[in-house]
């Protein structure tokens, strides 16, 4: 298990269950040195008991601490990077934890103290003599246990801060793919409307019976393109359904010279993909690879099989075709999408050869038609 799914699965146990376990550790914490003395049979129970009855005063002071310092004292040195509000809180407790020492020492410990001393063999030995009041073990003992607990503290403070600012700058770069996203697509349609306004401009001045058929089509395709398009991935049948939209449509001014082949080959048509990303390919493919009088072959297949999913065009080029101003944009959007929806899952390779101007795209796609839209 890597430690972000284990961070994440921590984030998501219930309160109910935290709180039970958090106290259990602790419980565990406090009585381990009494449980261990006692098996030792260095003294009787109830002698370990007096005798590290200040452990459980000192303990529960660095509990508080132990949370106040994972909450908001180490946070507030990463945000601020100033140490002086941890120092100074360390030390305050430093003095609490030497003060309910010392006086435990002098007003119960020490009688304590003579009166197991009396108790034991003459070899034994229970003598402590005070540093500054309190005997230099129980000075150590609340030292260490003070410092083991800080730095516990601290580490997960750094561990969960270094986790939200992993998950924040996922955030952000989830967020500016979505925005850059949205930003593509709304290139997509103004690109497209002009060229299929083109299109309607020849049909009017033709005088074409196909004028109003062509409309609708377009209507359609629209209504495809504003409706359908922001929902995110879309069935392949739709996708494929809106290039034949777009073909009928185009082959409405095709001359005797123009030879289209469209060819469609689909094992699974309800798998999910995004949406527009071969219009401007086959777009382009009728804008450049067409002309009225000279024989001009295009073609497009689109076939899927095995989870792959493969589209290919092909235009004669033109030797006095005038290069349009925006032709590299169509292609730029598409490659940016491309990256962004399928990273390392696909290969696009526009070329030209034999005088054809050639278009191969692949896409490693996953059916996965339980989650088809409906679309």
């Amino acid at each position: 298990m890597n430690p972000s799914s284990f961070s994440e699965r921590l984030r998501h146990i219930s309160p109910r269950l935290s709180i039970p376990f958090q106290a259990m550790v602790w419980l565990i914490y406090m009585s381990f040195p009494f449980l261990i003395l006692s098996l030792m049979q260095v003294m009787g129970p109830r002698d370990v008991l007096k005798v590290f009855s200040i452990k459980v005063i000192n303990d529960v002071l660095s509990i508080v601490f132990f949370y106040l310092n994972l909450h908001v004292l180490t946070p507030n040195v990463l945000k601020t990077r100033q140490l002086g509000p941890f120092i100074l809180a360390f030390s305050v407790l430093m003095v609490l934890l030497y003060l309910a020492d010392s006086l435990y020492f002098q007003f119960y410990l020490n009688d304590v103290l003579t009166d197991i001393a009396r108790r034991l063999p003459t070899s034994t030995s229970m003598e402590m003599k005070p540093v500054w009041g309190v005997p230099l073990p129980i000075i150590l003992i609340s030292f260490l246990s003070l410092l083991m607990l800080t730095s516990v503290s601290s580490g997960l403070a750094i561990y969960r801060d270094r986790n939200q600012h992993i998950a924040a700058g996922q955030q952000m770069i989830i967020q500016k793919q979505e925005a850059e996203l949205t930003s593509l697509k709304l290139q997509i349609s103004p690109h497209f409307l002009f060229n299929t306004l083109n299109n309607l401009r020849w049909l009017a001045r033709q005088k074409s019976d196909e004028t109003e058929e062509a409309i609708l089509r377009l209507s359609d395709m629209m209504r495809y393109m504003i409706y359908q398009v922001d929902k995110g991935p879309v069935t392949l049948a739709r996708e494929i359904e809106y290039l034949e939209h777009y073909v009928e449509l185009q082959t409405m001014r095709l001359t005797p010279n123009n030879r289209l082949t469209f060819r469609v080959c689909a094992d699974d048509r309800q798998v999910l993909i995004e949406p527009l990303l071969f219009i401007h390919f086959v777009e382009n493919a009728f804008k450049h690879g067409l002309h009225p009088e000279d024989d001009s072959p295009i073609e497009i297949r689109l076939t899927f099989s095995d989870g792959l999913l493969t589209f290919q065009t092909r235009n004669r080029i033109l030797v006095n075709a005038a290069p349009s101003p925006d032709s590299g944009i169509g292609v730029q959007n598409i490659e940016r999408r491309l990256a962004l929806h399928y990273p390392d899952q696909h290969q696009l390779r526009i070329y030209q050869q034999n005088g054809l101007f050639c278009v191969d795209l692949t896409i490693q796609l996953t059916p996965e038609p339980h989650l088809a839209r409906n679309v």
